[in-house]
């Protein structure tokens, strides 16, 4: 990985927006009601960009999206339901609809008709192509980084070992080197900036919320339901993913739905948003366009 661009490293290093919560009214909730932690930079009158963390993240993953996109566009990300101060779906178990369900619920509860982009990045790639598919009308366009084909198409006791694993792993308490989280995450090279940032992707979570996540991985695989969305989109991919290979997730993803386009990011890891954030934001402004 290159050294960082003077844009890259003003971006990276601009204060992230103030969290705010939002009352959403929605069957997920216990009560029909919950309410959902989210940032947001930039006019509300702009097209709306939506943005969708992965399992070990938050609203904190798309500073560089906030301090580059906002005076194009209103720029949103929450934190998903269980994660941060959002409430958690009811009930242990939590399918991909829910959070799509979720979702729209926050958008109800923003004043939000549309979307210009819907951006997931890994697990939030899958939420984005369950919200794409159930509300194709309230969407004009998907970016996918880093997207995940999720564990919906494993079944039988292959399924429930696999699933217990993940489980076990599930919990903040678990003491875990920050250090060997962000080299799992990003390029090997990755400069300290981004390493620094992507350390501190965690700390939004809570053990209900990521269990829940990921057993909502295991409701879903998404080159099953990619072709039934028909909204441009982009799939973005680091050539150095450890946590999504392109072979394993992008490429499938792309053969399921042979119209998206799709970009390799030479030398970069799982975080593209944050590794190469003004790349990231150029795909944005296109694929938005």
């Amino acid at each position: 990985m290159a050294e960082l661009s003077p844009l890259d490293a003003k971006l990276l290093a601009q204060d992230l927006p103030a969290l705010a919560l939002a009352d959403v009214v929605s069957s997920v909730f216990s009560g029909q009601r919950g309410q959902l932690e989210y940032r947001a930079a930039g006019e509300p009158n702009k097209p709306v960009a939506l943005m969708l963390h992965g399992l070990g993240s938050s609203s904190a993953g798309y500073r560089a999206q906030f301090a580059g996109l906002s005076r194009d566009f209103h720029v949103i990300a929450w934190n998903a339901p269980g994660f941060g101060d959002s409430s958690q779906i009811q009930g242990q178990d939590a399918g991909i609809e829910d959070y799509a369900n979720a979702l729209e619920g926050l958008l109800r509860a923003l004043g939000i008709r549309r979307l210009a982009i819907l951006v997931g990045s890994s697990w939030g790639s899958v939420v984005a192509l369950a919200f794409a598919r159930r509300y194709p009308a309230l969407i004009g366009s998907l970016l996918l980084s880093a997207p995940n084909v999720a564990r919906g198409h494993i079944t039988g006791e292959a399924r429930d070992a696999e699933l217990n694993a993940w489980l076990r792993m599930a919990d903040v308490d678990i003491l875990a080197s920050r250090a060997a989280v962000a080299n799992r995450l990003v390029a090997p090279d990755a400069p300290t900036q981004v390493r620094q940032l992507v350390e501190r992707l965690r700390d939004g979570m809570t053990t209900d919320g990521w269990r829940q996540a990921i057993r909502s991985l295991f409701t879903v695989y998404t080159p099953e339901i990619i072709p039934e969305v028909r909204c441009p989109i982009a799939i973005l991919s680091g050539t150095l993913d450890q946590v999504a290979p392109y072979r394993d997730h992008a490429e499938r993803l792309l053969a399921a739905a042979p119209w998206s386009t799709s970009q390799l990011f030479e030398d970069y890891g799982h975080i593209l948003k944050l590794e190469a954030p003004s790349k990231f934001n150029a795909v944005v402004r296109e694929i938005a366009a």
